[in-house]
């Protein structure tokens, strides 16, 4: 999915969906444990990217019980493994199992799959928090001569908005020390020296695991000393977490990177997979002498350079700050012509797609009211069979958008919004806010502050034009 990312980036740029915080459950993977309630927040303007990564289906097990022998040693079933990619400037701190669902898992033959569905127990994040893993499993197999499967749920996910760095200084390694990062309190458990290395593990709360993105360690010169992350645990509210350091010193700085504003989301996913989902390139073994030596990007296919893009005379915009107001003059009067004129004419369609992903998303703001946003969903059900649009929303957009006026549903889509927000509420039309700021020009590109966030342009023919990269 060459231009998914880009979808990102209109939401960092314009896209106001929130999404509905959630009371955290007790129990989540094996990555990280899971954190006593924070409080409950507004969630991030930008919902993660959710994708189908790899498919298993496992047929019935041979020898004694039809269990002796098991493909892959699993059980029966299907497997759809999700990612979630985490939207610039946050961190996944955590994937609640207990607390996603899976509504609905069928072939392309029409079967229902949906035998003991469940998100899978284990998900795993990467230490950095940027990206996920996530298992929807069902016990079902696809019926014969059926080639995808398309998955639809909710997963529960604890989310940070970034992460601050705390030192506690003048630290000592040795069994019982103790010390403080912020008002938590920690206990150099153990501390055993090696060859060449000290294996510390630290006690402290439950909560104050969960929180840590990562630590670094200094030695009295305020030089960095290596160390990896071995292990953590915990029973209740205690854990511990083990760490070892490459040094011999007494005494040291930490580092702890601590994430910030957790709040709890959820956040709904559709994935349609078959057996291309992962796919990569031959093996040079394969028996193709043309592929022979030749090296391709798993998953990746490159598209041919299409010819520059064709400008009209109602297109683009004399000024950055006339784009900037254009688009939201465009978006308040429902006039999509008007406000995809002044898109760059190879990302008007990735605009719509992150319109399109907007919208998709509002039902989550009313989860405290069922009755409200199953109304709203079958409002929002009507209105993409309108305009021609079927699920999945994240694949590309020019195979999204094939068929459909892009125009139309733009200019439809931002009266939709005005239409359903409340009496002197922000509609929250997916253009930015206030003025350009900061606008530097280099030849034909030039980038600007929105809303907080960087932005580019791009002349063409004397034209000025937003870009979505």
């Amino acid at each position: 999915m060459a231009r998914t990312c880009a979808v990102l980036c209109v939401g960092v740029l314009f896209l106001g969906t929130q999404l509905a915080a959630a009371e955290p459950q007790a129990d989540r993977g094996n990555q990280r444990p899971a954190a006593a309630a924070p409080q409950a927040q507004t969630p991030p303007s930008n919902p993660p990217q959710v994708s189908a990564i790899a498919i298993r289906v496992v047929g019935p097990g041979l020898g004694a019980n039809g269990s002796e022998l098991r493909p892959f040693n699993e059980s029966p079933g299907t497997v759809v493994v999700l990612a979630v990619q985490a939207a610039k400037g946050s961190g996944i701190v955590e994937i609640d199992s207990r607390g996603g669902k899976v509504e609905s898992f069928t072939d392309d033959k029409g079967q229902n799959l949906l035998e003991e569905g469940r998100i899978g127990s284990f998900p795993k994040v990467a230490e950095d928090g940027s990206v996920a893993m996530v298992e929807v499993e069902v016990r079902a197999r696809p019926s014969t001569g059926a080639t995808a499967v398309t998955a639809q749920g909710t997963l529960s996910m604890m989310l940070a908005a970034g992460s601050k760095a705390t030192r506690a200084a003048g630290v000592k390694l040795e069994t019982g020390a103790t010390f403080k990062v912020g008002t938590a309190a920690l206990t150099v458990s153990e501390a055993k020296v090696e060859e060449e290395s000290t294996r510390i593990t630290f006690g402290l709360t439950r909560t104050m695991l969960t929180t840590i993105k990562e630590i670094r360690f200094f030695d009295t010169k305020n030089a960095p000393i290596e160390a990896r992350r071995s292990g953590s645990g915990y029973m209740n509210e205690k854990a511990n977490l083990d760490y070892e350091a490459k040094t011999k010193d007494k005494t040291v700085t930490i580092e702890f990177e601590l994430w910030q504003n957790p709040r709890v989301v959820k956040v709904p996913f559709t994935a349609q997979v078959g057996l291309g989902v992962a796919a990569g390139p031959r093996s040079t073994g394969s028996g193709d002498a043309q592929s022979a030596g030749k090296t391709e990007a798993p998953g990746k296919v490159e598209k041919a350079p299409g010819p520059p893009p064709v400008i009209t005379a109602s297109d683009g915009a004399a000024s950055v700050d006339a784009v900037v107001k254009q688009l939201q003059t465009a978006a308040l009067a429902g006039k999509g012509a008007q406000l995809l004129a002044v898109i760059h004419p190879n990302d008007r369609q990735t605009y719509g797609q992150g319109v399109l992903m907007a919208m998709a998303f509002l039902p989550m703001g009313m989860m405290d009211n069922a009755a409200a946003s199953e109304k709203l969903q079958k409002e929002l059900d009507t209105f993409f069979a309108k305009h021609k649009l079927k699920a999945p929303f994240m694949r590309e957009a020019d195979d999204l958008f094939k068929g459909v006026d892009l125009t139309a549903f733009v200019s439809e889509s931002m009266l939709f919004l005005k239409s359903h927000a409340k009496k002197g509420e922000d509609p929250g039309l997916p253009v930015p806010t206030g003025k350009a700021e900061d606008v530097k020009i280099a030849g034909d590109a030039a980038t600007a502050m929105l809303s907080g966030k960087e932005a580019k342009f791009e002349r063409i023919s004397g034209k000025w034009f937003i870009r979505l990269e």
